[in-house]
């Protein structure tokens, strides 16, 4: 299994995910993205403060 990090994720999206019908179709088209570059990928999106050292 491989885990990855998504950065800047806002609430109304975290939102629609644990409402979706489903959470994998929700997730693919519109937390992963497509290509290199997602809506939140940790390498255009900054990591939030709270995880930084």
């Amino acid at each position: 299994m491989t885990y990855y990090h998504y950065c800047e994720i806002d609430a109304a999206t975290v939102q629609g995910l644990e409402r979706a019908n489903s959470k994998r179709q929700f997730f693919e088209t519109r937390i992963r993205g497509s290509g290199a570059d997602g809506p939140f990928d940790c390498r255009t999106h900054p990591i939030p403060k709270k995880y930084r050292q």
